[in-house]
């Protein structure tokens, strides 16, 4: 982290005496070093004001705490005065962040969109990387604590930043963007998620917009090429907007691209356009959420000022986070872990890659479709639609695990034609129903939202492919004796 001084942590916390000086910010005494400030958080499980005492013995230099903790009457007296009292703790850690990100003078390219933006970070953060010096949200630290702590690990090598932002309700986007204060806001898409909470399609895109909302005249957002839902906060926004798009359909977007097939034997190439120029570059995947993940990433760096085609370069250094389209070979199966959510247009946009990929590689389509939660008063429909989908995009077996995703099976059968078959399962762990009906050399698709955990399934599949492959003495870990 860039150290800040006694007087800017002062500032920063909206105190009136001295802090300390700190070299870094903790909010978890497992990880603190000596020299760091400790701010104290309450989560759902801990508080951390309970842990105050040992980030002090641990070596922190301070600790921020909320000035309903009472502290003075539990710790030692001799530690009071190394107490910064706040009146939220939460909010003094996205200051002490804004603090470091003002200090520090990066780029902020902030990211969200109803799917694909943990994908579409990624590409920004490795097609950035080729001409600056990146650091980016890890995992799924995209809320009010992952962000500020994304820009606090910034150092003085660090040229720009890549921050994930995530949402569930009104008004969460603009406060994020209060302490990223991003350069560059991307809204990969607007989709059917969190209707739960937020009623209509309408709500969420006014959400999502919050993000153009917060760029200033010198910024840039970036947005899908004809998203009409978009385009009020489009017209009303004082940035330049940068258009993305790919395929037939989407040439009007000043960021644009296709897949062209290569000479030679070569594999498919993407061919980009934008205002000054065009490229054509190798790109490691075909499925078209990802390129079209990687359109908006392309547009961020041209929104960015960074030498497009240099960074198109980055394509193959990109990794891309666990449970989101990753392939695992199993035994002779192929699966395909895009566990960590689902919404009704990216489970379309995944079923419709599962056939094209399984049929490029000779094998059959399964998909195992968990629930899709937050989905409001017409859940049961959308889930019907997508077995519908399934069916006829071309899945030949289609599994679906949970309640909800009992109106994906009836979907499904009703819309099934001859050598199409579904089954049912009430959990993640009913896993053995769901192999007795699979074959050598399926490729199998597992999506779901996130608290169903179908991850489970497919660390199952996983075990039970190599046991096969140790043959009877396997100790079921896959090791032989």
């Amino acid at each position: 982290m860039i150290a800040l001084s006694s007087e800017e942590v002062a500032a920063a916390l909206g105190i009136d005496r001295p802090a300390a000086p700190v070299t870094g910010v903790s909010i978890d005494t497992r990880t603190l070093k000596p020299g760091d400030l400790y701010v104290a958080l309450r989560g759902e499980r801990h508080d951390g004001h309970d842990f105050v005492e040992a980030a002090l013995g641990a070596g922190a230099v301070a600790a921020v705490v909320s000035e309903d903790a009472a502290l003075d009457r539990r710790l030692d007296p001799a530690l009071h005065g190394r107490l910064l009292t706040v009146p939220d703790t939460l909010q003094a850690l996205g200051s002490l962040a804004r603090a470091v990100r003002r200090k520090s003078g990066v780029m902020v390219v902030a990211v969200t969109g109803s799917a694909g933006k943990t994908s579409t970070k990624d590409l920004v953060a490795a097609l950035a990387a080729r001409a600056r010096r990146v650091v980016a949200t890890t995992a799924n630290q995209n809320n009010e604590v992952g962000v500020p702590l994304t820009l606090l690990s910034v150092d003085r090598q660090t040229e720009l930043v890549v921050v994930e932002m995530g949402m569930r309700g009104s008004g969460q986007i603009a406060a994020l963007a209060s302490v990223a204060e991003p350069d560059v806001g991307v809204i990969t898409n607007v989709y059917p998620v969190h209707l739960e909470l937020l009623g209509s399609l309408e709500a969420i895109a006014e959400a999502k917009a919050e993000l153009l909302a917060a760029l200033g005249e010198a910024c840039v957002g970036v947005v899908p090429v004809g998203a009409e839902i978009l385009e009020p906060y489009r017209r009303n926004a004082v940035c330049r907007v940068v258009s993305f798009g790919f395929g037939s359909g989407d040439e009007a977007a000043d960021v644009w691209g296709c897949l062209e097939e290569g000479t030679g034997g070569g594999g498919p190439r993407l061919r980009v356009r934008w205002p000054e120029a065009e490229a054509e570059v190798d790109v490691p995947f075909v499925s078209r959420h990802r390129l079209e993940n990687t359109m908006a990433a392309v547009a961020a760096c041209y929104g960015a000022g960074l030498p497009v085609e240099e960074c198109l370069r980055g394509l193959s250094d990109v990794v891309f986070t666990g449970g989101r389209g990753e392939l695992v070979e199993a035994g002779e199966w192929l699966l395909v872990n895009d566990t960590y959510n689902a919404n009704p247009a990216a489970v379309q946009a995944a079923l419709d890659d599962l056939v094209d990929a399984a049929a490029a590689r000779g094998r059959r389509p399964v998909a195992v479709l968990g629930d899709m939660l937050e989905l409001g008063t017409e859940e049961e429909r959308f889930h019907y639609e997508c077995g519908v989908y399934a069916a006829e995009a071309g899945v030949r077996v289609l599994w679906a695990v949970g309640r909800l995703s009992c109106a994906t099976a009836a979907g499904f059968a009703d819309a099934a034609g001859e050598g199409q078959t579904v089954g049912h399962v009430e959990s993640v762990h009913d896993v053995t129903e769901v192999r007795a009906g699979l074959r050598s050399g399926d490729m199998i698709l597992f999506k779901a939202s996130r608290s169903v955990g179908l991850e489970a399934m497919v660390s199952a599949l996983e075990r039970m492919a190599a046991q096969d492959v140790a043959g009877p003495t396997s100790t079921g870990r896959g090791d032989v004796r």
